[in-house]
């Protein structure tokens, strides 16, 4: 059985990795990784659109994810608008200069997938999928029970 030490090292690595694929992207745009996998993750999330969103579902702490999106939206890369419903939210929007970055971005993670993948099977694939769906159900689980597991 894999252990959480296991899962975690695996989860690293591919984090790391992630990073040297957007290096050259980093270099080119003098953008630091983090902060292009900030606009990267906003251009590819439609539905999450916040820094609250970007800190959850990136795991990255808010000083940090302020930090960048100032920048982002300082550099012109990025804008606020407001959430609907919700004065105190604000959606971050992809500016029209932000686009070739996200082109360049979006086919280094595409890249960057079919890298990681190569070798598996189509089917070993779907198995992989499933198994990823029913672990973020369990661990959605976890987290929102009140007691102890």
């Amino acid at each position: 059985m894999i252990t959480i030490q296991e899962m975690n090292g695996h989860a690293r690595k591919i984090a790391l990795a992630y990073e040297k694929a957007l290096l050259p992207l980093a270099q080119e745009t003098n953008l630091p990784h983090t902060a292009i996998s900030i606009l990267l993750f906003i251009a590819n999330s439609a539905e999450q659109t916040t820094a609250k969103d970007i800190c959850e579902l990136r795991g990255l702490k808010k000083p940090i994810v302020s930090m960048y999106v100032e920048r982002l939206v300082a550099e012109g890369y990025i804008e606020r608008q407001a959430v609907m419903g919700d004065r105190r939210k604000s959606a971050l929007v992809c500016t029209d200069k932000a686009l070739n970055i996200i082109e360049a971005g979006r086919a280094r993670q595409i890249r960057f997938a079919k890298e990681v993948l190569r070798g598996i099977s189509e089917e070993d694939r779907a198995v992989m999928e499933r198994c990823f769906r029913t672990m973020d159900e369990n661990i959605d689980r976890i987290i929102k029970q009140k007691q102890d597991f």
